[in-house]
C-alpha cells in the first residue's frame, strides 16, 4: 500500500514538473495570439522555449536553472516583452528542491536584480512611480513563490517521515507477532511431548486415549499456528528474549487486564466461546489492551464498554468509550496502524473512528478457526 502511494505521488510530481516547465512557452503563445503584430515574436518564442527546456532540470539543479532563466528573461526585459512566469516557476523550484545555501544565493541575486531595476526605473524612467509599483509587486511574488515552494518541501519531508515511521511500526508488529507465534508453537509442542510421555509411562488405556485426543487437538492447533508463522516470519524475528514455555495472553486474561486499568469498564460477552486458535485470542487481547491504553491517553477516565461477540465463523471485539474529559494527548496514530496490521495478519479486519455519541470506537472482526475444526 505504501509503495503504491509513493509510486502514485511520484507520478503526480513528474506531471507537476512538466506543467511548470511548460508555463513560459504557454504564456508566450498566449501573448503572441493576443498581439500577432508584435515585432519581437520570434525572440519571445525562442526565449520561452529555452526557459521551458531549462526548467526541466529544476529538480536537480535548482539554483543553476534560476540563474539561467533570469538571464534569458533579461533579454525580454531589454526588449520590453517580459513574461516573468519562468522566473517565478524557477523560484518555486528553488524553494522546493534547493539546499539552504542555494536558496540564500538565489534569493540574494533575485532581490538584488529587482533592486537594481527599481533604481534604474526611478532614475531614468518616464513613469518611475508606475515602474516602482510593478517591481515591488514582482518582488512580492518572487518571495511568495519561494515561500510556497519551501512550505511544500517541508510537507513532503513530513510525509516521508510519517511513512518511514509507519513502515517501522508495521515491520515491528510483524516481527513481534512472528516471535509470539514462535512462543505459542514452543508451548504447544512442549505440552504434546509431556502428555505423550506421561501417557506412555503411567496411563491406563482410557487415559491414554484421552491423552491422544488432547495431543491431536494440540497438534492441529500447532499446524494452524505454523501456517501463520510462515506467513509473517521475518529474518529479524527472534524468540531469544522470551521464555518459550510462556504463552502470550489471550481471552482468559481479559478480566485481569480490565481490572488493572483505572477506567470504569463494562464487559459484555455474547455467544459461547469455543476452543480458539491461540493467535486469534492473542490478537483480540492486544486489540483490547491497545484500545484501553488509547482511551486513557486520549480521553481520560471515561466510561468504556468492551464487547466480545462469538459466532460460528468470527469473533467480534468492540471497544467504545464515552466522549473525552481531558485535552487529548497528540498522537501519531501509529498505535492504530499496529493494531490494524496485527489483525490483518491473522486474517481479520479493524475499523476505528468516532462513535455516534461523540466518543471513539474500535471494532475488530477476527476469523474463528476452532481447534476442533482445524486441519
Amino acid at each position: 500500500m505504501v509503495a503504491g502511494a509513493q509510486a502514485g505521488r511520484a507520478g503526480l510530481e513528474r506531471l507537476s514538473d512538466g506543467l511548470i516547465a511548460l508555463l513560459p512557452l504557454m504564456v508566450a503563445w498566449l501573448s503572441i495570439l493576443d498581439d500577432p503584430v508584435e515585432p519581437h515574436t520570434g525572440i519571445m518564442l525562442g526565449v520561452a522555449t529555452a526557459q521551458t527546456f531549462t526548467l526541466v532540470w529544476c529538480r536537480r539543479l535548482p539554483l543553476t536553472v534560476l540563474l539561467m532563466v533570469m538571464a534569458l528573461e533579461t533579454v525580454l526585459v531589454v526588449l520590453d516583452n517580459e513574461i516573468f512566469v519562468g522566473v517565478l516557476a524557477a523560484t518555486f523550484a528553488l524553494g522546493t528542491w534547493g539546499k539552504p545555501v542555494q536558496q540564500r544565493i538565489g534569493l540574494a541575486i533575485g532581490l538584488t536584480l529587482l533592486a537594481i531595476g527599481m533604481f534604474v526605473s526611478i532614475v531614468g524612467g518616464s513613469q518611475p512611480g508606475f515602474a516602482v509599483v510593478g517591481i515591488v509587486s514582482v518582488a512580492v511574488m518572487f518571495v511568495g513563490f519561494w515561500s510556497n515552494g519551501r512550505l511544500g518541501a517541508r510537507q513532503r519531508s513530513r510525509i516521508r517521515e510519517l511513512e518511514a515511521e509507519r513502515t517501522q511500526v508495521v515491520e515491528r508488529e510483524r516481527a513481534l507477532l512472528a516471535r509470539e507465534l514462535h512462543d505459542i508453537l514452543n508451548h504447544s509442542v512442549t505440552a504434546m511431548v509431556l502428555d505423550a510421555t506421561a501417557a506412555a509411562e503411567t496411563g491406563s488405556p482410557d487415559e491414554a486415549r484421552e491423552t491422544l485426543d488432547r495431543v491431536a487437538r494440540t497438534g492441529r492447533n500447532s499446524l494452524a499456528e505454523l501456517r501463520r508463522l510462515l506467513g509473517v516470519l521475518r529474518a529479524n524475528a527472534s524468540a531469544t528474549d522470551h521464555d518459550p514455555l510462556i504463552v502470550p495472553p489471550g481471552l482468559a486474561q481479559i478480566d485481569e487486564l480490565i481490572s488493572s486499568t483505572p477506567l470504569e469498564i463494562t464487559l459484555i460477552q455474547q455467544g459461547k466461546a469455543g476452543l480458539l486458535d491461540a493467535s486469534i485470542e492473542h490478537a483480540a487481547y492486544r486489540v483490547i489492551q491497545e484500545s484501553l491504553t488509547n482511551v486513557i491517553k486520549h480521553a481520560g477516565p471515561v466510561a468504556t464498554t468492551v464487547s466480545l461477540s462469538f459466532a460460528a465463523d468470527q469473533l467480534s471485539v468492540v471497544v467504545v468509550n464515552a466522549p473525552r474529559v481531558i485535552t487529548p494527548n497528540p498522537g501519531t496514530g501509529l498505535g492504530l496502524v499496529g493494531m490494524r496490521e496485527r489483525v490483518s495478519l491473522v486474517g481479520g479486519t479493524l475499523h476505528a473512528g468516532p462513535s455516534a455519541d461523540g466518543g471513539f470506537e474500535v471494532r475488530a472482526v477476527l476469523p474463528v478457526r476452532s481447534v476442533a475444526c482445524s486441519a
